[in-house]
């Protein structure tokens, strides 16, 4: 009901506008009691009425639209709301895993450089990883950092976050290997592709722990700290947080400002 009333208002407003101001159009155009008045004076109280009713409901798709942008800065859902002229919306259905694993994915895909930087500090933290920074950007876009392990050990960490259309191979592993000398206790390796045997031997079998993370560990971390997917009230996914993805950009924006 309260989303009626401001319809139902604009509607008594509108029903003033097309009376009142036929009344008020006849006395301008001199009609006596009685006389037949002009066609215009009764055309022009309706127009009034509907140019009102559209001002109106613009200006309520407006206050519509600015509130979902902010709920969306603040991470909320968007609330369900019915105006004038407008359809309540209806609950995306869920995603199998095949559909918001494969979407999940392009997103990651599709980040742009500064966003992916932003991207691997929001990964870092859900992985425990305290105190992040960024040391560079790569030439192919993967970001290296270094952070510490949240927990009693405080174990310092050097961590690579890269984007792969294929199969990463114990070369790359053996780059983090010799980046970690000096620097760090513990090696990360993130990506959205695969490690071959032979980059999990060689991160096994060197002298420092190095942990790799490959495409489906990543895609299964962000499911279960709910990054860049939307839930229903069941815990089931029903579409990807664009606004999430959004944010990574406005994150690095605000980072430089500061």
């Amino acid at each position: 009901m309260s989303n009626l009333r401001p319809v139902l208002f604009d509607v008594l407003v509108a029903l003033i506008i097309l009376i009142g101001g036929g009344a008020i159009f006849a006395r301008i155009a001199g009609v006596a009691e009685g006389e037949a008045a002009p066609g215009w004076v009764s055309i022009a109280p309706l127009v009034l009425a509907m140019l009102f009713l559209g001002w109106r409901t613009m200006r309520r798709g407006k206050q519509r639209r600015e509130q979902e942008a902010e709920q969306a800065e603040r991470g909320e859902e968007p609330r369900e709301r019915a105006g004038w002229g407008e359809v309540d919306r209806v609950e995306d259905p869920p995603m199998d895993d095949y559909q918001w694993r494969s979407r999940l994915e392009s997103s990651i895909r599709n980040l742009g450089r500064d966003a992916f930087e932003q991207f691997t500090m929001r990964i870092l933290e859900a992985l425990a990883i305290a105190d992040a920074k960024v040391v560079r950007i790569a030439f192919d876009g993967a970001v290296e950092c270094t952070g510490v392990r949240d927990d009693a050990e405080r174990a310092s960490v050097y961590a690579i976050c890269r984007r792969s259309f294929g199969s990463l191979g114990a070369n790359q592993v053996r780059d983090l290997q010799a980046l970690m000398e000096g620097q760090a206790d513990e090696g990360l390796f993130i990506s959205n592709g695969e490690f071959s045997s032979s980059a999990i031997d060689e991160a096994d079998g060197g002298d420092q722990p190095i942990e790799l993370v490959d495409g489906e560990d990543l895609l299964d971390l962000m499911h279960t700290n709910r990054l860049g997917l939307v839930f229903d009230e069941i815990g089931r996914v029903t579409a990807i947080d664009e606004a999430w993805f959004r944010s990574l950009e406005r994150d690095f924006l605000t980072r430089e400002e500061d």
